[in-house]
């Protein structure tokens, strides 16, 4: 994986508690431009694509309040099965 593989972990910690019963897949983006979770939640799926971009300036220890500040699993929830990309300007529709 990339030099962003480190921020794997608190982005998985963050989909555990906001997806608790979720299977979560994790996947590298072709461009390796970004980290990638496939959320598998009671015949739900969601597609979270966190770019390397608004990784790149924050810690390690800041990801979670960075995905709680975009409100990311809520947006995932209103959104369903279209995949969320998270960048430095928040959630955005993209694809996967």
């Amino acid at each position: 994986m990339t030099a962003y593989a480190e921020f794997s972990k608190p982005i998985l910690d963050y989909i555990s508690k906001q997806f608790p019963d979720a299977t979560v897949e994790v996947w590298e983006h072709e461009k390796k431009e970004s980290l990638n979770f496939n959320i598998l939640e009671n015949e739900r799926s969601f597609v979270l694509r966190v770019m390397h971009e608004c990784l790149a300036d924050i810690e390690v220890s800041e990801v979670e309040q960075l995905l709680t500040n975009y409100n990311v699993a809520q947006v995932l929830r209103d959104i369903g099965d279209f995949p969320i990309v998270v960048t430095n300007m928040g959630c955005i529709f993209g694809s996967p």
